[in-house]
């Protein structure tokens, strides 16, 4: 069974609730005041069971100018319109407002239905119907059927009822998505039941006991008690249906129109990027303009920027970013529509293309291309290449290719065959531990270049030690500190470099394949001198704050002082504890010292027996103890210090 929706369309009082009311028996004029001014100002619902059995719902919206908005949230989500025109009048100044927006909403599919055929004659209703196919031309309804009917006497409607069921086939259902979402069109307290929200399904589906949230708002989960579809208790809905929902958890003061309910959470926004086709005749657009956004049942005040061209001529298509007064539940691919700020006259619409985009504060001519790319993929939705190409753009980092696939609502694995398989290799692809990672084929270039940059520019501040940057180095260098996809993809790109013979490996470190360790003579006569400075310190730690000082007065910086420390450590002049340092002839002697003593001592030394055995400060012999603990010759029993099988194998040898 498919899951579609019916609206109509059309000027007012041309007779669409009235058509409606004729082929399904429901008057969708159920409010007083639509009674006693014999227009519809609310949306109307109803259904239509075919006689095939299938059954679909039918949105009736308002044709009066001044219920625009009421229009477009009843025509956002038809499948397929009924563009009423009544035969005594013809076409009108909301027949073809209505029709533009039923274009800009992207709905191709639907009938023209002749009504009022009882008011006139064979020949005027003939010349109505001349006047619908030339008025049709060039429309996204060219062709499509014209057929004469009276709501009052109900001639024509068993044909109008076989039209609906010819094209039913033709009209493909909407792709199913993996979430659902609905913009709430109406809510109401049944007593007894509880609060029920009606709306028309726009993707996914949902069923009786799931959570959902009612969004923008609290991230609070609302339990759907009961489903109703056309009237008929079920237990499921699809996209393309109009469904009832009764919920749990809800208040009346949470609701506010344009909120949209979803069974997942999905990120607000108050900007956009957007294709805009301008189709007031009168209307010419300039850089900024003061609009009313209009999508669903959403609207608010918004600011509208050309992006990518100086002024918009009626029929012209561009890209614009908008700024919206309000948060919104937004998706790629939304259709809206935008009237002027005194909301009397509509100027055009397009498709969302970006609902997290970055601020184009600047109007660049790579940011012109990148959006004319955006577009163009947005046009051709085959191109999943594209969208995803422009998704990486704004990223600062590799990012995971699950975390784009749920941006632009594609499986992932449609995402990575569609950078594998095109053509430009544009986008770099890495797998690390059984993820896929991402980004453009530039910025992997850029981070390629950088690595390299920033190794040689440590052994330009080091050029006397043999190792370059550790790997958690290049995590702060690079920005990846705290993006776990980022430091995956480091690992890759090391990889590749080592495989190009650029770095080599120096202990853990990275280092520039053609480095070599260059030692001039002053800097040959500084070491010697460093050595012996903290070898004159003897059996007492060296000061960090002593040693700088004498260094300065040596003219070694402190920066150069740590490289000669570092490299002092490398050649086993000097050895490391924690911050602390000796020199190795002191640790050397302590070590044997130390080994002796415990080799004849069952039940070990303590640590104030350590300290008279070497004649040492209580400070060196905890930096001693340290190392030899690393060491693995000794270890520590409560206070007492015991020899290793390693420290006895060092004394026998």
């Amino acid at each position: 069974m498919k899951h579609l929706i019916i609206g109509t369309a059309g000027h007012v009082d041309h007779g669409k609730t009235a058509l409606i009311k004729a082929l399904t028996g429901i008057d969708c004029d159920t409010h007083k005041e639509e009674k006693e001014r014999g227009i519809t100002i609310n949306l109307g619902f109803s259904h239509i069971t075919l006689p095939n059995g299938e059954s679909f719902g039918i949105v009736d919206v308002p044709g009066h100018k001044d219920f625009i908005k009421t229009m477009v949230a009843g025509a956002y989500g038809i499948d397929i319109v009924l563009l009423v025109v009544a035969a005594d009048s013809g076409i009108m100044p909301q027949t073809t407002e209505h029709l533009k927006i039923i274009e800009m909403l992207g709905v191709k599919n639907g009938i023209v239905v002749l009504n009022k055929i009882d008011l006139v004659d064979d020949e005027m209703q003939e010349l109505a119907q001349l006047e619908i196919e030339e008025f049709l031309e060039g429309t996204s309804l060219e062709g499509a059927p014209v057929v004469p009917v009276s709501s009052i006497t109900g001639k024509g409607l068993e044909l109008l009822v076989d039209t609906i069921t010819s094209i039913i086939p033709a009209v493909p259902e909407r792709e199913r998505k993996d979430h659902f979402r609905m913009y709430i069109d109406r809510i109401f307290n049944v007593r007894g039941i509880g609060f029920v929200v009606t709306g028309s399904v726009l993707e996914g589906e949902i069923e009786t006991g799931k959570d959902v949230y009612m969004l923008p708002g609290k991230d609070k989960k609302l339990k759907i008690r009961s489903i109703e579809r056309h009237g008929q208790v079920v237990s499921k809905v699809y996209c393309g249906d109009r469904a009832a929902l009764n919920l749990a958890g809800i208040k009346g003061e949470d609701f506010e129109r344009g909120m949209v309910l979803s069974d997942k959470l999905i990120d607000e926004t108050s900007m956009i990027d957007a294709s805009f086709s301008l189709f007031e005749p009168d209307a010419g657009l300039g850089l900024w303009s003061n609009v009313v956004f209009f999508t669903g049942t959403f609207e608010c005040a918004a600011r509208m920027h050309l992006l990518n061209k100086e002024t918009l001529q009626p029929g012209e298509l561009s890209v614009v970013q908008i700024h919206l007064a309000r948060l919104a539940i937004l998706e790629n691919n939304d259709k809206y529509i935008v009237r002027n700020s005194s909301n009397d006259v509509t100027l055009g619409g397009g498709a969302i293309i970006d609902v997290q985009p970055l601020h184009h504060k600047k109007r660049t001519g790579q940011l012109v291309e990148s959006l004319n790319e955006l577009l163009e993929a947005s046009l051709n939705k085959d191109k999943i290449f594209n969208i995803v190409k422009i998704e990486l753009k704004k990223e600062n980092f590799p990012v995971y290719a699950e975390v784009i696939a749920a941006r632009i609502g594609k499986p992932v694995a449609e995402i990575i065959d569609a950078c594998r398989n095109a053509g430009d290799h544009s986008v770099f692809i890495t797998e690390v531990t059984g993820k896929t990672i991402l980004l453009t084929n530039e910025a992997h270039l850029q981070y390629y270049a950088k690595v390299l940059e920033e190794i040689e520019l440590w052994h330009r501040k080091n050029p006397i030690l043999e190792e370059g940057l550790e790997i958690p180095e290049f995590y702060g260098k690079l920005g990846f500190t705290k993006n776990e996809a980022a430091k995956l993809y480091l690992d890759k790109l090391l990889e590749i470099l080592l495989q190009d013979a650029v770095i080599k490996k120096v202990g853990t470190s990275r280092a520039l394949s053609q480095h070599v360790v260059k030692i001039d003579p002053r800097t040959q006569e500084q070491l010697l001198w460093l050595e012996q400075a903290i070898k004159s310190y003897g059996m007492e730690n060296p000061l960090d704050s002593e040693i700088e000082e004498r260094a300065v007065m040596n003219k070694i910086p402190k920066e150069r002082l740590k490289m000669m420390l570092k490299y002092l450590g490398r050649q086993k002049k000097v050895i490391f504890y924690e911050g602390d340092y000796l020199h190795y002839s002191v640790v050397d002697k302590c070590r044997k010292m130390l080994l002796n003593d415990l080799k004849n001592k069952e039940k070990g030394i303590n640590e104030k027996e350590f300290r008279l055995l070497i004649n040492g400060t209580k400070k060196i012999v905890q930096t001693l103890q340290g190392i030899f603990l690393e060491e693995g010759i000794i270890s520590k029993r409560s206070f007492f210090i015991d020899i290793t099988d390693k420290g006895k194998e060092i004394i026998n040898n």
